[in-house]
């Protein structure tokens, strides 16, 4: 009797253990979803990159950085 009880009971937590993973899993699956739109909406203009920029040397300059007078 106490056997079949608890196995019943095991049962029962087992469903809800599996009711439980779904629900986290479509909530999980959702929230990607949502992510996505999120990143496809952005436009690529608004995504900036540090742009490097190189310093233009007159003659004296790029002289002096050749002689190592720098």
């Amino acid at each position: 009797m106490k056997q079949t009880r608890s196995i019943l009971e095991l049962q029962k937590q087992l469903n809800q253990l599996n009711e439980e993973r779904a629900l986290t899993q479509k909530f999980n699956d959702d929230s990607k979803n949502r992510f996505c739109e999120e990143i496809k909406n952005i436009k690529p203009e608004d995504i900036k990159n540090t742009i490097f920029v190189e310093k233009k040397y007159t003659i004296w300059e790029r002289m002096k950085r050749t002689l190592g007078f720098n």
